[in-house]
């Protein structure tokens, strides 16, 4: 079966991947003059720079499983300590919780963020949620301020949650975002072991990418790049048309692995009935500084991993990940390698601002922060517009709703795969669209 894949970031290659081992012939099709999307790792004086995110929670093993396939060397985390950033100064991130909840009464008694009646609250919400088994809802800020009050929910959760998201705990989906809250506990790693939490490609995760692109090129994919596709038509079952500014190309299915506005704007003449629900989903915007020192870390920064920082500072950044600190293969390696990240469904203060402004503003509070003056040899802003979904609650129900207007419409000759669609990690962007693509061939 002849089938079009509309996309190159990491969704559109799982789901080409998928579609070339189950023996179909596959059209891959990408805006941009290179593949990967958010992927992009970039190397300044042999230093391993990721653009984008930098690595992928170990817990959901698609990622693991396609780096044991391409035969691709992993790296975790080195064992540093992570601080959340208050009014009081860094403080340590309690250790044990689930995302930031409690599984434990003990955790909550003990924990220093919140005074001892929220303390208090919070463990007699660990005990009532042993045997509470109502529906709760979908509103993740919702269930946890119900289940552990207001002000352990705005001291834990939000920093953790809220910033792995670029959003706000409060109207964001329980069930999407962060479903090991739901079920009190943590989830469990591959093959039962607890294991580091995170890992990525020794050599970046642009390596990801490129072994990727030569299997599929070797097992006669083909890509094609800066082709953004234009328009789609489907005259009959089985025969739809993709056409690129200077291409035309035929196949029996098409899988769009694009943002849902961008899936929005292609598929609106001939896909009247879905448009609204695409559009509904909104994005948040977000920005980097990306800052290297030749400086080595005064020794109280020496095992910080990162910092999160309160929201009610009201300050721009909302972490600062140290990664020369994180990361074992800077081992021996004198300087300091910082991830200072901006922005928020809510916080757009970073669009009104230059390269210039932001950075400028982001190395102030970066010093405030960590406490330290940094002298940068290299530094770069990047932007990543528009690149967090943001799941309202209930959003399975939408995406639900979508695939059957789309089956309606299409009967099954065109699908829908993305970070939108049942989240945004690396993990779940590639099971999402191996799993996609299956159920289009089927």
């Amino acid at each position: 079966m002849k089938v079009i894949v509309a996309g190159g970031g990491i969704s559109g290659l799982a789901s080409s991947w998928e579609l070339m081992r189950l023996g179909h012939e596959v059209t891959m099709l990408e805006q941009d003059d290179r593949l990967g999307g958010k992927l992009q790792t970039m190397m300044v004086d042999s230093i391993r720079v990721e653009l984008g995110p930098d690595s992928y929670l170990r817990r959901n093993p698609s990622a693991n499983e396609l780096l044991n396939h391409l035969e691709l060397d992993e790296i975790s985390p080195a064992a540093g300590k992570a601080l959340l950033y208050t009014s009081t100064g860094r403080q340590p991130i309690p250790a044990g919780l689930n995302l930031g909840a409690p599984t434990q009464v003990h955790q909550a008694l003990t924990n220093h963020l919140v005074p001892l009646p929220a303390r208090v609250r919070a463990a007699a919400g660990v005990l009532r949620s042993r045997w509470h088994t109502g529906e709760e809802g979908d509103d993740l800020g919702a269930i946890v301020s119900n289940r552990f009050g207001r002000r352990w929910s705005d001291a834990n959760v939000e920093p953790l949650v809220g910033g792995i998201n670029a959003n706000t705990i409060y109207g964001l989906s329980a069930r999407t975002s962060a479903p090991a809250i739901l079920a009190g506990k943590l989830p469990a790693s591959p093959g039962g072991s607890m294991g580091p939490a995170f890992g990525t490609p020794s050599t970046g995760l642009s390596a990801l990418v490129a072994h990727l692109r030569r299997e599929l090129e070797a097992g006669g994919c083909r890509i094609v790049t800066s082709a953004p596709v234009q328009s789609v038509e489907r005259s009959s079952p089985s025969n739809v048309t993709v056409a690129t500014s200077t291409e035309t190309y035929s196949g029996q299915r098409l899988l769009i692995a694009l943002p849902s506005f961008k899936s929005a704007s292609l598929l609106g003449p001939i896909f009247q009935e879905g448009l609204d629900l695409l559009r509904s989903i909104h994005y948040s915007s977000v920005s980097m500084l990306i800052a290297y020192s030749s400086e080595p870390l005064p020794p109280q920064l020496a095992e910080i991993s990162g910092v999160l920082v309160a929201r009610d500072l009201g300050l721009m950044t909302t972490a600062v990940s140290i990664a020369s600190n994180k990361w074992p293969d800077w081992t021996g390696r004198v300087g300091t390698l910082v991830r200072v990240s901006t922005g928020s469904l809510y916080d757009r203060r970073h669009l009104r601002m230059n390269d210039d402004e932001l950075r400028e503003t982001l190395s102030l509070e970066t010093s405030q922060i960590l406490g330290h003056q940094f002298n940068w040899a290299w530094n770069r802003i990047v932007r990543w517009d528009r690149s967090f979904p943001h799941f309202r609650p209930y959003h399975e129900r939408l995406i639900a709703q979508l695939d059957a207007r789309l089956f309606d419409r299409f009967h099954g000759d065109i699908a829908l795969t993305g970070s939108y669609v049942s989240g945004s990690g690396i993990p779940t962007c590639i099971a999402t669209a191996r799993s996609r693509s299956r159920q289009l061939v089927s």
